[in-house]
């Protein structure tokens, strides 16, 4: 290379590379001075044995022209061929930046060079640089060659051991300095500067001012910087075991960092966590025509694929790779958090020179070594599935895995009466009971119900009565909440629309093994005694991952219960009062003057459960003129005596012992007045009539 040169300047750069540029600015001294050899010859002599005086001759003088000059070359072309200085190069943090220079005695006489490598240096315009070079590991080579351009000598030593580094160099002899530069401590965007001085031993002495010449050295560091993304596109139903989940990773190369550079060779991993595996069929995928293959790799200890490992992966910035694979539910292992189950996503990638970034999506993971190559404000975590907006931010969205059971049971049976009041209205009720591990009813469509009636129009679901009182423990101590739920334009009660009643907290929904009471209000109308209303109470599940199995539907039953009034006879043949007596509902034979003797038994129909439906004042009568000139009532002032008696008794079948309500024959009816009937109690009246002889309006 001829390079252009220039009057001494404090520095001159140039940019020569091996590209076939042969052009570059130079540091150049220069220097001219004329010695001259002035030559005198003496002569001695004898004359007769006597030394004569010496002779001197003439002078003679040679006037010599010496010419002293050397250059000093930035060879790197760094695209400004008017500067001094190799700038702007690329390096890696903690990487290896080469430094080209060429030193040249481009003068007449034989001039001695020491050489020297200093941090840092000012280059006009451009920073200062905040970063430094490792100079113990890093390498010099200089090759000195003749002034016929073949080689004479090649060394090679560190940066430290280049101090003060002296070559001797014979007229139009050159030097070439190769500089492998180590970075320290660098991450992306830093700049860090390195100046390579060389001293003319000639020049210190001829004209000090001209004996220094520098070239500085400017790298800045350039370093892909990745964001990467993880996220699951559903839930993972654990109630069916080929429900599977697609996990979509992204990975950019971060154009927003104005340090990023092209990545070449990203490896990337996704080892699953214990509990998840691939699916049957992973469904692998990768762009940017890299390589994606499945493995063993994950935390689980079974056999199963459970990882995927992507290579050859290249991203210029800006670029971004999608990575796609299918997981389920691995069935020899249990999920740690399936609320909150996340998948990590590492990222190799070596950059030479032993220095390789490990980033991942974890925070806690100790071998990620990011710190070392990105400034502290990039590069950052989020694993709660919120945005991360950040440089190099990465993110691993958790997957939810639902396991939800629901079922509806514990139908009831209630009994009303024909027809009632607000105060003796029934209750039905169904239980909705969550055996699940999954938060029921908090969101809308999740947990419906709808009542449907049967055919009785007498009986009949009271409006707006909808109830459901919430047992989030199974707890007798712990007091239950109730909500009021109403039933929208499809018929449907949904339980994300619960509403506090009587000071309960906000609905949340149904934990884990709670229940739900649901209870609605039946009324009745003139309805016939012994009459039923089925009603159905269906469940109705939906929302992600509804369940499939359990009891969807229970059937509730009301019956109308009342007075149960039963007349029963028993033929008396000999008017006895001691006779044995079997009494019946069936038509019996008399003949005149035998006696009949009746039994009315009341009894309370409800179920001693209800105490509302005890039987106030039960008026129990029975008139005369049914058998008015066919028989008359025998009392205990006719022969033979039978007594008039009403009083509670133990059962249908037995007979009161006493007239305990006071029943009498007025005349015109035998009758009585129970105080209390009670639900499941029985009263019975008795009386006796004697039938009429032939003929006879008298007994």
């Amino acid at each position: 290379m001829k390079p252009r040169l220039f009057q001494y300047s404090v520095l001159a750069a140039g940019i020569v590379t091996a590209l076939g540029i042969t052009s570059a600015n130079a540091a150049k001294s220069t220097a001219e001075s004329t010695p001259t050899i002035d030559n005198i010859a003496t002569a001695t002599y004898s004359i007769a044995g006597i030394e004569q005086n010496p002779v001197q001759s003439n002078k003679v003088t040679v006037n010599i022209t010496q010419s002293a000059a050397f250059s000093l070359v930035a060879k790197n072309d760094d695209g400004d061929l008017t500067d001094d200085y190799n700038k702007g190069l690329a390096v890696t943090p903690k990487g290896v930046v080469t430094f080209n220079h060429t030193l040249t005695n481009s003068g007449n006489v034989q001039d001695t060079y020491t050489l020297s490598l200093s941090q840092g240096g000012n280059i006009p315009g451009n920073p200062q640089g905040n970063g430094a070079y490792d100079l113990a590991n890093s390498n010099v080579t200089y090759v000195i060659y003749n002034a016929d351009g073949t080689q004479k000598s090649t060394t090679t030593v560190t940066g430290t051991e280049f101090q003060n580094r002296t070559v001797s160099l014979q007229p139009n002899e050159y030097v070439d300095i190769s500089i492998a530069a180590k970075t320290s401590d660098n991450v992306g965007g830093d700049t860090q500067n390195l100046t390579l001085t060389a001293v003319s031993t000639f020049f210190s002495t001829a004209d000090d001012t001209k004996a220094t010449l520098t070239n500085i050295n400017n790298s800045t560091t350039k370093v892909p910087v990745f964001k990467i993304t993880s996220k699951p596109n559903s839930t993972l139903n654990l109630n069916d075991p080929t429900s599977k989940v697609t996990y979509t990773i992204t990975i950019r190369n971060d154009e927003r960092a104005a340090y990023t550079t092209t990545a070449n060779n990203i490896v990337v991993f996704d080892n699953l966590p214990v509990g998840l595996r691939l699916a049957e069929q992973p469904n692998l995928s990768v762009s940017n025509n890299a390589t994606i293959t499945a493995g063993t790799n994950g935390a689980g200890t079974g056999f199963e694929q459970d990882s995927v490992r992507v290579t050859l992966l290249n991203l210029a910035p800006g670029q971004e790779a999608t990575i796609t694979f299918d997981v389920q539910k691995d069935a020899e292992e249990q999920l740690a958090n399936p609320k909150s189950t996340v998948s990590h996503t590492v990222l190799n990638l070596d950059l030479g020179n032993g220095q390789v970034i490990y980033d991942t999506t974890d925070p806690l993971d100790s071998n990620q070594n990011t710190d070392n190559f990105y400034p502290s404000t990039d590069d950052s975590e989020v694993i709660d599935g919120t945005a991360n907006n950040g440089v190099g931010g990465d993110l691993a969205s958790p997957l939810v895995a639902n396991q939800r059971a629901v079922n509806i049971e514990s139908p009831s049976n209630k009994e009303i009466p024909t027809t009632t009041t607000a105060g003796t209205q029934v209750t039905q009720t169904a239980v909705i009971k969550n055996t699940g591990q999954e938060t029921e009813g908090d969101q809308a469509g999740e947990i419906k119900f709808t009542i449907t009636e049967g055919a009785n129009d007498k009986i009949a679901q009271v409006d707006g009565s909808v109830l459901i009182v919430y047992d989030a423990d199974n707890n007798p101590a712990t007091p239950n909440a109730t909500y009021s739920v109403i039933r929208n334009g499809n018929g449907d009660y949904d339980l994300s629309t619960a509403t506090p009643v009587n000071g309960a907290p906000a609905w949340t929904g149904m934990a884990p093994n709670s229940t739900v009471t649901i209870q609605y209000q039946v009324a009745s109308t003139g309805a016939a005694i012994g009459s039923t209303e089925s009603t159905t109470v269906t469940l109705v599940v939906g929302g992600q991952d509804a369940p499939s199995v359990g009891d969807r539907s229970v059937q509730n039953t009301t019956t109308v219960k009342g007075l149960g009034l039963v007349k029963e006879q028993a033929l008396n043949t000999s008017c006895s009062a001691t006779a044995t007596l079997t009494f019946t509902q069936s038509p019996v034979a008399a003949k005149p003057g035998d006696c009949i003797v009746y039994k009315i038994t009341a009894f309370n129909q409800f179920a001693n459960t209800d105490s509302r439906f005890s039987f106030d004042n039960v008026l129990v009568n029975d008139t005369t003129d049914r058998f008015n000139n066919k028989a008359v009532v025998l009392d205990s002032s006719t022969t033979p005596a039978y007594a008039i008696k009403l009083d509670n008794v133990a059962n249908a079948t037995a007979m009161p012992a006493n007239n305990t309500y006071n029943a009498t024959n007025d005349g015109s009816a035998i009758s009585g007045t129970v105080t209390t009937l009670a639900p499941q109690k029985y009263a019975a009246m008795v009386f006796a009539v004697k039938i009429n002889p032939d003929g006879s309006t008298t007994p």
